[in-house]
């Protein structure tokens, strides 16, 4: 049964973890398994390879094993709330971590970084306004998060509605389960463009920023988490250390103390 889990988990985008047999231990329907002695974090695609290096950091400050589980922001919150074995849930917006807080399954949530939502695309022609968008697709696609759950997705939708291209636009948008999968449609060649953050670009060397949306065109985009159980206290006061911070500007989120 361990191996058949272990192999469905490697089948599915955005589920990643350091140690398949530990991620065995998500949450799969009613079955549930006994967690290994280690410090579990479920969060969003787009924190993959900046948590990666901070979890690397505190394994070596404080010696304990870190599991990472990756998907969606919604999804990860689903399952934080159906009783998945994490100990730190670390989203990439507000809204799905006040949801955490209403259903009872953390006590409190707190900011940690924000990002800047941009078009990406494996050119080099920057898109100098909106409109350009359409002179450019000929026919091709603009790949994006799910638009109703997804925060990439959701500021997406909002920032293309507040530009009035939405409506004209959709019939050629095509939608993923997170972040990271709509934009790996761009890297194939799959989609011409696609939406997601700044700090993607910075992960996804293939890509180039063309086009930043004006913050006051979608909803802010405020990275929050919380701890699920007392093992997840430490590693939140980690995350807020200037260790963690500076590795989050480095992936190119834009931390608190730059927004202050």
């Amino acid at each position: 049964m361990l191996n058949h889990i272990t192999n469905l988990l490697q089948r599915f985008e955005g589920i990643k973890g350091r140690h398949l047999a530990a991620c065995a231990a998500i949450w799969a329907g009613s079955v549930q398994f006994v967690q290994a002695e280690s410090l579990t974090i479920f969060a969003a695609s787009s924190l993959r390879d900046a948590l990666g290096e901070i979890a690397t950091g505190y394994e070596a400050q404080t010696g304990d094993d870190v599991v990472l589980v990756f998907a969606a922001s919604s999804a990860v919150a689903r399952q934080v709330a159906q009783g998945a074995p994490a100990d730190v849930v670390l989203l990439a917006d507000k809204d799905w971590a006040d949801w955490l807080l209403a259903e009872g399954a953390v006590t409190e949530v707190a900011p940690f970084a924000t990002n800047r939502l941009v078009i990406v695309g494996s050119e080099q022609t920057p898109i100098t306004d909106i409109t350009d968008l359409f002179a450019n697709l000929d026919g091709g696609r603009v790949a994006m998060a799910q638009v109703e759950a997804v925060p990439a997705g959701r500021y997406g939708k909002a920032a293309l509605i507040t530009l009035d291209v939405w409506r004209a636009l959709e019939p050629q948008v095509v939608q993923a389960a997170n972040v990271r999968a709509a934009l790996r449609f761009v890297e194939r060649g799959d989609a011409r463009f696609g939406i997601g953050y700044a700090s993607d670009v910075v992960a996804l060397s293939g890509l180039s920023e063309l086009y930043s949306f004006a913050p006051d065109t979608h909803p802010e985009i405020i990275y929050s988490g919380a701890q699920v159980t007392p093992m997840g206290v430490d590693f939140m006061t980690y995350l807020q250390s200037v260790e963690a911070q500076n590795t989050l500007a480095h992936w190119g989120f834009e931390t608190l103390e730059v927004q202050q």
